[in-house]
């Protein structure tokens, strides 16, 4: 859990949580927050659910991202630096502009 903090982005002071009228002095309330969820079963065992939301990010967007599982070894060495960079995922976006796309790394 967190709360937005003011800050400079081109060129423009961008206020924080607090900084709002509307939000009383001192509130502890939350504007982002990840989580990682698990579902107890055998179908779904040691697959993680993460979830991210939050107020005033740099993009309004909703999407839901399957990363699959990589092949053991880099087989891109270390060009592409660690193996999460170059796994392969399923995207569909919900908002804005609707799509689905599935983005492959082949060598």
């Amino acid at each position: 859990l967190g709360q937005y903090k003011g800050r400079e982005f081109n060129g423009r002071i961008l206020p924080s949580y607090l900084d709002d009228d509307t939000v009383p002095k001192g509130s502890l309330c939350p504007t982002f927050a990840a989580m990682a969820l698990f579902i107890d079963n055998a179908r779904w065992d040691g697959v993680p659910f993460l979830l991210k939301a939050g107020k005033a990010l740099n993009k309004r967007q909703a999407e839901i991202r399957v990363q699959f599982r990589h092949a053991p070894g880099n087989v891109y060495g270390e060009r592409q630096g660690r193996v999460e960079h170059v796994t392969n995922e399923l995207v569909i976006r919900i908002q804005p502009d609707e799509a689905i796309y599935l983005r492959i790394n082949t060598k």
